[in-house]
């Protein structure tokens, strides 16, 4: 599978954390207390390996205000 690659203002982001497996947590943690909300997307900066969660909606044009990202999850 080829990874996408995204772009997002990391003001937008909704939580970050290095391991990816506790960012899964704090997303269903998200979800839990943000309804309705749509798809969330776990992106990894790959220049300092830190796993990034963002609303899939706030994915934004590649800019200046913009860092790019790979794609490692979404959720539904």
């Amino acid at each position: 599978m080829m990874e996408e690659t995204v772009f997002f203002n990391l003001g937008n982001a909704l939580a970050a954390k290095r391991d990816p497996k506790e960012l899964i947590r704090e997303a269903q943690i998200v979800k839990d207390q943000r309804q309705p909300l749509g798809k969330l997307v776990i992106v990894e900066d790959e220049s300092s390996g830190e796993h990034i969660l963002f609303e899939l909606a706030s994915q934004e044009e590649k800019s200046e205000q913009t860092k790019e990202f790979k794609v490692k999850q979404v959720i539904d």
